[in-house]
C-alpha cells in the first residue's frame, strides 16, 4: 500500500496543496498585518487631531472641563479603550473608566498614544489613550467597541486548505483510475508473460502516453509470442532435419554390419549424400551463428559482382535442367565493388537455390548484376507462385518456411534467407523482397559503390 501509484499522486496533491496554502497563509498574513497597521495608524491620527480640536474648543467655550467628560466617553467608544484627560497641572479631568478622575498623575504614566490639546491660548491639556493605570469596571461606552464581523484569515485559509484537500482526494480517485488501471494491467499482462503465456493482451482504454505505452506493450508481446513459436518450430526442424540423416545412416552401417547390405559405391554415395546433408546444415547454423554474433570475418577485396554472377549460375545449370527450370543471366558489364566475394557468392547461392527449389517445371529463374544510384545491385527473380502478403514480413527470419509441407531435400528448413540477409548486412548493404501470389518472386540486395568496411552487425534482438 505504501508504493502505491495513487498513494503517491495523493500525497504529492496534499503537500502542494499545504505548502500553497502555508506560503499564501504567511505571505497574506504578513501583507495583512502591515496594510492593518498602516491603515490604523493613519485613522489613529485623524482621530487624535479630532478629538484634540474638539477637545480644544469645547474648552475654549466653556473656560472649563466640566463637561468633557461626555466627550472623552465618546471617544472612549471611537477608540474601543480606555481614554484619559488631563489639565496643564496633570490632574484628571475626564477617564472613561471613572476612577482616576481628580487625581493628580505622575509624568511617568506610559500609555499607548499621547498627544496635547491646544486650543488659541496655548496648551490646555493632555490625552492618553489606554494609559497605564488602575482599571475598573469601564463604562458603557468603552463597551460598545466595535467586535469582528468575520473568521480571522488563518481560519479562512485552513477552511480553504480542507476544501482543497477534499477536492484533491476526488481528483486523484478519477485520476488514478484513468492512469493506474491501464499500469495495472500492464502488470498483469506482464507476470503472465513471464510465466511464458502469450494469449493475453493488455487494455488499450485511451490515445494519451498510457495507451501509446500498452499498444507498444501488446505489440513486444505479439513479437515475443511469434518468436517462442520459431524457436518451437526451430526444435522442432532441427530434430527433424538431423534425425532423419542420421537415422539413414545408422541404418546403412546396422544393414553392412548385418550383411543385408552390400557396401557398394552406390551405397557409399547415398551415405556420403546423408554426410552432406548434415554437413551443409551445421555449416548454416555456423554461419548464421557468426554473423548474428559480429564475429564473421570478411575477407575484404576487389571483386567482379557481374562474374560471381555468371559463376554461380553455372554451378547451378545441372540442378536447373533436372528441374526443367532455365536459367538467365543479365549482368553484361562488369560491377566492381569491395567485398568477400566467398560470402557474396554464398548471398548468390542461397538466393538462387531458394528460386530454383520455388519455381515450377519449365519455368525461369533470372539472375541479374547491375550499377544503380551510388550502389551495385544483384536482382534475383523466378515465376513461381509467388509468397503470400501475409508471410513476406517474415520470409528472413530463422527456421521460417512458407511452404510447411516441405523438408530439407526439397525446399529447406528456412536458413538460406536469413544468412544471406546477415551476409548483405555485414557488407554494409540491405535485402529486400517483392512478390504476389501467383506472379513469381523478386529478391534485391543492394550494395555500398565501391564497397565499404563491413559493419559491425549486432546480434538480433529478437
Amino acid at each position: 500500500m505504501i508504493y502505491s501509484l495513487r498513494l503517491q499522486i495523493l500525497l504529492s496533491m496534499v503537500a502542494v496543496i499545504l505548502i500553497t496554502v502555508g506560503m499564501t497563509g504567511f505571505m497574506a498574513g504578513r501583507a495583512a498585518n502591515a496594510e492593518i497597521e498602516r491603515v490604523q495608524g493613519r485613522d489613529d491620527s485623524l482621530r487624535n487631531r479630532r478629538l484634540g480640536l474638539l477637545l480644544a474648543q469645547q474648552f475654549a467655550e466653556r473656560r472649563s472641563w466640566l463637561e468633557a467628560q461626555g466627550l472623552l466617553e465618546g471617544a472612549g467608544a471611537m477608540y474601543g479603550q480606555r481614554v484619559v484627560l488631563t489639565n496643564t497641572e496633570g490632574v484628571v479631568v475626564a477617564d472613561t473608566h471613572r476612577i482616576m478622575t481628580g487625581r493628580r498623575l505622575s509624568r511617568r504614566v506610559a500609555s499607548r498614544v499621547t498627544f496635547p490639546v491646544s486650543g488659541p491660548e496655548g496648551y490646555v491639556g493632555t490625552v492618553m489613550v489606554s494609559p497605564d493605570l488602575p482599571s475598573g469596571p469601564p463604562s458603557s461606552a468603552t463597551l460598545s467597541s466595535i467586535e469582528p464581523s468575520g473568521p480571522p484569515l488563518n481560519v479562512l485559509l485552513v477552511l480553504s486548505g480542507l476544501l482543497a484537500i477534499a477536492v484533491a482526494l476526488v481528483l486523484t480517485f478519477f485520476l488514478s483510475r484513468r492512469v493506474v488501471a491501464p499500469v495495472e494491467s500492464l502488470a498483469k499482462v506482464a507476470h503472465l508473460v513471464a510465466q511464458r503465456d502469450f494469449s493475453t493482451r493488455a487494455a488499450v482504454g485511451s490515445r494519451d502516453e498510457v495507451g501509446i505505452l500498452a499498444l507498444r506493450f501488446n505489440d513486444m508481446v505479439g513479437e515475443l509470442e511469434r518468436t517462442e513459436e520459431l524457436r518451437r518450430n526451430m526444435v522442432a526442424d532441427l530434430a527433424h532435419e538431423l534425425r532423419t540423416p542420421l537415422t539413414n545412416i545408422r541404418g546403412y552401417i546396422e544393414g553392412i554390419s548385418d550383411g543385408i547390405i552390400t557396401p557398394d559405391p552406390e551405397t557409399l554415395d547415398s551415405m556420403q549424400g546423408e554426410v552432406v546433408l548434415l554437413t551443409r546444415l551445421i555449416e548454416d547454423l555456423q554461419d548464421l551463428a557468426l554473423a548474428e554474433s559480429g564475429q564473421l570475418q570478411l575477407q575484404i577485396k576487389e571483386c567482379d559482382l557481374s562474374q560471381l554472377v555468371r559463376s554461380a549460375v553455372a554451378a547451378f545449370q545441372q540442378r536447373a535442367q533436372a528441374k526443367a527450370v532455365s536459367l538467365r543471366v543479365d549482368a553484361p558489364d562488369p560491377v566492381v565493388l569491395q567485398g568477400d566475394d566467398g560470402r557474396i557468392s554464398q548471398i548468390i547461392r542461397n538466393l538462387l537455390s531458394n528460386a530454383i527449389s520455388y519455381t515450377p517445371s519449365q519455368g525461369q529463374v533470372a539472375v541479374g548484376a547491375r550499377l544503380e544510384n551510388d550502389g551495385a545491385v544483384l536482382v534475383v527473380r523466378d515465376d513461381g507462385p509467388g509468397i503470400p502478403t501475409e508471410d513476406l514480413p517474415y520470409v528472413f527470419e530463422r527456421f521460417y518456411r512458407v511452404d510447411k509441407s516441405r523438408s530439407r531435400y526439397t525446399g529447406g528448413i528456412g536458413l538460406g534467407l536469413t544468412i544471406a540477409r546477415r551476409l548483405a548486412e555485414a557488407h554494409g548493404g540491405d535485402i529486400s523482397v517483392l512478390s504476389q501470389e501467383g506472379q513469381g518472386t523478386e529478391f534485391s540486395v543492394t550494395f555500398p559503390a565501391g564497397g565499404t568496411d563491413p559493419i559491425d552487425h549486432r546480434p538480433d534482438p529478437r
